[in-house]
């Protein structure tokens, strides 16, 4: 079974991918495409950090 974070994990490329592609598609500058895929990129990590924080091996 996939955790939460090893999802996010998986998810943070694959966004930044997609931005890449969609500035491809729309011939945005590469930095354009790279800035904008980033906010949701970002997105993904403070809520992966902030919001459901993973549990310490050593907090039990």
């Amino acid at each position: 079974m996939v955790s939460v974070h090893d999802a996010i994990l998986a998810l943070i490329p694959i966004i930044m991918l997609a931005a890449a592609l969609v500035g491809a598609v729309l011939s945005w500058s590469w930095g354009m495409a790279m800035a904008i895929g980033s906010v949701p990129a970002s997105g993904t990590i403070g809520y992966a950090l902030f919001y459901n924080p993973p549990e310490g091996a050593g907090e039990k």
